[in-house]
C-alpha cells in the first residue's frame, strides 16, 4: 500500500456536486490516492469477514448469557433485542474500521459503525467516478452500490412494506446526504419510498404504531439516529410494529463496550486488539473511547502514562472502554483509517479517511483509492 500524489480534476467540485456530494469542503481530495495490490485488497475482505462473524458469535453470547448490563442497554429493550436477533431480521449495511500497523501486520480492528455509519456516498460514488475518469483502466475493491440495491430487494423480498421511510436530521449535512442516496438506492431496487424528519415521526402508543406526519403507520423505518438515543428518548417506540433499519440487535455491534466482549472471547484473533473496560492491564498505552460516541468524539490516546492526542465532544460525560493503543502507519505524515463495508452481511469495499493525528475525526479527509 501506497499513497502517491495526484492531480484534481479542474471541475471535480462541479462533477462530485453532480451526484449530490454538497458537504465536500475540505474533506474530500483529489490531491492524493491511496494504491493497494491485490493480495492487501483480498486481506481486508478476509479481516471484514472475520470482525463480522465474531461480532455475530458475541451477539449470540450477550443474548443467550443475558449479559446485556456489560453494554449498558436498558433492561426494558432485552425482549425486544432478544426478539429481533432470533427472527433474524435483516440489516442493511455497517462500516468497520481498520488500522494499518507500522509493523506490517494484519489490518487492526479499531470499531464497527454498525448502526449510523456515514462516509457512504464518497465510498459508494464518489471515488468510483474518479477512478473512472482519472485511472479508467486501474480497479477499485467497491462493490457497495450494487450491493445496497441487492439488500433493498431482499429486504422487501422478506418484508414487503407498503413504504420505506427514511428519516434523520437534515440539518446535519452529512446525514442529509447519505439519506438521499441510500434513498435512491432503494429507488433502483423498486422500493416505494418517503423521506421525513426523525422529529416528525411520532409514536401511537395505543395502537402501538409508528406514524409519518399524514396519520399514516410507517410498517418500515431506516433511521439515520442511534439506537442509544432512541432508547433515552422513547424506549416504547422502539418497540413499535415497526421494521426497522438498522435492526435492533444492530445496538449491540454499534456499542464500544462489545470490543472488550470480542477481546474476551477471541483473544487469538490477529485483527483484535486487546481492549478491556478498565486501563490497568494495558501498561499506559491505550485509546480511552466512550461507549456511545460519533466521529472520534473525546478519544484520548494514551503513551507511556501520558497524553499523546486527545478530542472534544458530546460524549464525555458517560462510560468508557480502553483499546490497547496500535502503532499506526504513516504515509507523508497522514494516518490513514480504513472503512471497510458490510452490506446485506457482504464484504462489499473501502474507503479510506486520513489525517495527520492518529484519531480519525470529522476533520479527516477522504482519499480515493485503487488497485493493482
Amino acid at each position: 500500500m501506497e499513497r502517491i500524489r495526484e492531480t484534481p480534476r479542474p471541475d471535480y467540485k462541479a462533477r462530485i456536486e453532480a451526484l449530490g456530494f454538497d458537504f465536500h469542503d475540505a474533506y474530500w481530495t483529489e490531491e492524493a490516492a491511496y494504491v493497494l495490490t491485490a493480495s492487501e485488497v483480498e486481506e481486508l475482505e478476509k479481516a471484514t469477514r472475520a470482525c463480522y462473524e465474531m461480532y455475530c458469535e458475541a451477539a449470540e453470547y450477550i443474548i443467550s448469557n443475558r449479559s446485556f448490563a456489560e453494554l449498558l442497554i436498558p433492561e426494558e429493550m432485552e425482549e425486544a433485542i432478544r426478539a429481533s436477533w432470533e427472527e433474524d431480521e435483516l440489516s442493511l449495511y455497517g462500516r468497520f474500521d481498520f488500522a494499518i500497523p507500522s509493523d506490517g501486520g494484519a489490518p487492526k480492528l479499531l470499531e464497527f459503525n454498525a448502526d449510523t455509519p456515514t462516509s457512504l456516498l464518497e465510498a459508494a460514488i464518489i471515488q468510483w467516478q474518479w477512478m473512472q475518469e482519472v485511472h479508467p483502466g486501474k480497479d477499485q475493491y467497491n462493490l457497495i452500490h450494487e450491493n445496497l440495491v441487492q439488500s433493498w430487494r431482499d429486504i422487501h423480498a422478506t418484508y414487503g412494506c407498503g413504504r420505506y421511510y427514511f428519516a434523520g436530521d437534515p440539518s446535519v449535512a452529512e446525514d442529509a446526504s447519505t439519506l438521499r442516496y441510500l434513498l435512491s438506492t432503494a429507488q433502483e431496487a423498486g422500493l416505494p419510498t418517503a423521506e421525513v424528519s426523525i422529529r416528525n415521526v411520532d409514536f401511537d402508543a395505543t395502537h402501538n404504531f409508528l406514524l409519518d406526519p399524514a396519520g399514516e403507520e410507517i410498517d418500515c423505518l431506516f433511521k439515520l439516529y442511534p439506537w442509544e438515543w432512541m432508547f433515552e428518548e422513547n424506549a416504547e417506540a422502539c418497540r413499535s410494529n415497526c421494521f426497522f433499519l438498522e435492526p435492533l440487535w444492530k445496538s449491540l455491534m454499534s456499542n464500544k463496550a462489545m470490543l472488550p466482549v470480542l477481546y474476551r472471547l477471541f483473544p487469538e484473533s490477529p485483527y483484535l486488539l486487546p481492549a478491556y473496560r478498565f486501563p490497568t492491564r494495558l501498561g499506559g498505552n491505550y485509546c480511552q473511547k466512550p461507549v456511545f460516541s460519533r466521529e472520534g468524539g473525546n478519544v484520548t490516546l494514551v503513551r507511556d502514562g501520558k497524553v499523546l492526542e486527545s478530542t472534544t465532544g458530546i460524549y464525555g460525560e458517560g462510560e468508557y472502554v480502553y483499546q490497547a493503543r496500535v502503532d499506526m502507519r504513516s504515509f507523508e505524515g497522514y494516518y490513514p483509517v480504513i472503512g471497510s463495508w458490510i452490506v446485506g452481511g457482504e464484504a462489499s469495499g473501502i474507503g479510506i479517511r486520513e489525517t495527520r493525528s492518529r484519531i480519525t475525526d470529522n476533520q479527516s479527509l477522504f482519499v480515493p483509492h485503487y488497485f493493482i
